[in-house]
């Protein structure tokens, strides 16, 4: 009886989970069908809060990598001065926003942690990590190809038409992967972790729509996991401040953190309101916020990747955040 008793306690836990799961999808499937541009505005809302927070810290793994103050200062410009860049580029040609942005995500996206290619070889893990971080950015090319045709041209404006042929054509590209990936590997190349990660980057692609599936995964599954993780560590590591014994190194530079989410989020508010006029935002208010938005995140998440790559074993080591967290 004692060991029936834990044991029903985690089928009890994870039966719960399942119906937790299956009414949110369905609340996110009823508002995404019935509310009129509710990916737009889960999209922005998820971005200014988890999305902007999970970017920002970034400010404590530049502290962490970089220790003297010349040093920090050095990282900051290169950081600020390469997302410029590409934001203008970004700006001036929606195709290139696209392709970057995708390119980008999958290699972002597909980052391990340690979920899997432990011990694998290296073409294998290559493959996973394409394919973990494919999922999230190439299926509504596959799955949703009218509603993303349909959000294109308010994303990217004139070059939406070219844009789609480049995500699509990335898209099969990436099933063609995934399909050497099985033929080399077979039962080697999935794990449990891995297989539950796609299914559900699959069944939110499958019910909702491109932009409602995205806000979903990056704004929740990923910045979440990210911010758990980066806390996680970075408080296990900080010394105790002897008065009030909080962490006073984990503090600082979360607090900046919180700042600068804060900060971007009241300009983009300020943007919205203007744009807004005291009227209801138009089709055409929102497809421009949306490019705005869409060149911020592909700017800042060049240095952000190359900041996470560089610090993807120290968060991987006795990483605090549960497996499912782990993305």
């Amino acid at each position: 009886m004692m060991l029936s008793r834990p044991f029903s306690k985690q089928k009890v836990g994870f039966v719960a989970s399942v119906i937790f799961v299956g009414v949110s999808l369905g609340g996110l499937r009823y508002l995404d069908q019935s509310v009129a541009q509710a990916g737009f505005w889960f999209f922005m809302g998820l971005t200014l809060t988890t999305g902007f927070f999970h970017g920002a810290l970034d400010i404590v793994l530049l502290q962490r990598e970089f220790t003297k103050t010349h040093c920090l200062g050095k990282a900051l410009t290169l950081y600020a001065g390469s997302a410029a860049l590409l934001a203008i580029a970004c700006a001036r040609s929606g195709w290139f926003l696209v392709l970057v942005l995708l390119l980008m995500s999958v290699w972002h996206f597909g980052e391990p942690y340690g979920r899997w290619a432990t011990g694998k070889s290296k073409r294998c893990a290559w493959i996973q990590r394409a394919i973990a971080g494919g999922a999230p950015v190439m299926l509504p090319a596959l799955l949703s190809t009218n509603a993303l045709k349909a959000v294109l041209p308010a994303a990217v404006g004139a070059d939406a038409a070219l844009a789609f042929v480049i995500w699509q054509g990335l898209a099969w590209l990436w099933v063609v992967v995934c399909g050497l990936g099985l033929t080399m590997f077979r039962h080697r190349l999935c794990n449990n972790l891995l297989f539950a990660e796609l299914t559900f980057v699959f069944v939110i692609n499958l019910l909702l729509s491109p932009l409602m599936a995205f806000s979903i995964y990056f704004g929740f599954f990923h910045a979440t996991a990210h911010i758990v993780r980066v806390i996680g560590k970075y408080r296990r590591g900080a010394p105790f401040d002897e008065r009030n014994r909080t962490y006073r190194v984990l503090i600082q530079p979360i607090s900046l953190a919180v700042g600068i989410t804060v900060v971007a989020a009241v300009v983009i508010l300020l943007t919205v309101i203007w744009h807004a006029g005291g009227v209801e935002l138009s089709a055409g208010s929102n497809g421009r916020l949306l490019n705005a938005i869409l060149v911020v995140l592909t700017a800042v998440t060049l240095p952000h990747l190359v900041l996470i790559s560089r610090n993807a074993v120290w968060l991987t080591k006795q990483s605090s955040a549960p497996p499912f967290l782990r993305s």
